[in-house]
């Protein structure tokens, strides 16, 4: 019997995913995109939270997505998406300024989509991407993601994070000059919208029902118990970006330190 792929479990939760992730900060679009860019790809492009703060900054940006269920959300708010993967862009050679992936690039076979890549961008072109997840160094949103990653039997960390980015990237010969950023933000969220939030993980969304549930009960004490955090309505959830950037490199260039 054939199994979803992981990175395709997101669509049947889309409605939620839209209503509930956050809308990456303006200051990280920016930072990931060179100065003057006309055309960016975003890759993994979800339901269009990180879509829509790129088309703010840029003139225009084709999303690509390969679940038609967050892709029909993301043409909802009248969004330029295309159906497609990382390692499959629909796009023409030397096309964008920019290729970005906002929280996806750990589902990407990068054998495959390094060289896609580097395709799709023109000369010097910029590659971004990054993770826009909370963050943990607050107590209670520490004391929130034991729960949450207690109840997955695993620790806290992201997978994301115990990769050695830079030596992927410069190894594959087809990219230098790599750069990090961290920036902060808060994700503003109506309080009747945690259980949304929640669900939007995959992990969460695989639970057994009454594991669910118990993990959205004890999260929102948790959060409800942080007057910093709990606002009326609202909950004030503090967020980091984790982000990188590299510089398209000539084939056949030594690769950067």
């Amino acid at each position: 019997m054939s199994t979803t792929p992981r990175r395709l479990t997101f669509g049947a939760h889309a409605d939620a995913y839209e209503r509930a992730r956050p809308v990456w900060p303006e200051e990280a679009a920016r930072w990931l995109v060179p100065e003057g860019a006309r055309l960016v790809v975003e890759l993994g492009a979800g339901t269009g939270k990180l879509t829509r703060t790129l088309a703010s900054v840029v003139p225009h940006v084709v999303a690509v997505e390969p679940d038609p269920r967050m892709l029909a959300v993301l043409r909802e708010q009248g969004l330029d998406g295309e159906e497609g993967s990382a390692e499959a862009i629909p796009l023409g050679d030397g096309v964008a300024d920019a290729v970005v992936a906002g929280s996806a690039m750990h589902w990407f076979d990068l054998e495959r989509a390094l060289p896609e890549f580097h395709r799709v961008l023109r000369p010097g072109g910029r590659l971004g991407f990054g993770w826009n997840h909370r963050d943990s160094e607050h107590a209670s949103i520490a004391a929130m993601s034991d729960v949450i990653y207690g109840a997955q039997g695993r620790v806290d960390g992201g997978h994301w994070r115990s990769r050695d980015w830079r030596a992927e990237l410069t190894g594959s010969g087809l990219f230098r000059d790599v750069e990090q950023a961290r920036i902060e933000h808060v994700h503003e969220l109506p309080r009747d919208a945690l259980h949304d939030h929640l669900l939007s993980y995959a992990g969460v969304a695989a639970l057994p029902a009454a594991v669910r549930d118990d993990v959205f009960r004890r999260v929102a004490a948790i959060l409800d118990g942080e007057p910093t955090i709990a606002a009326g309505e609202a909950l004030k959830l503090p967020f980091l970006v984790h982000a990188y950037r590299a510089t398209r490199a000539e084939r056949g260039a030594s690769p950067s330190p």
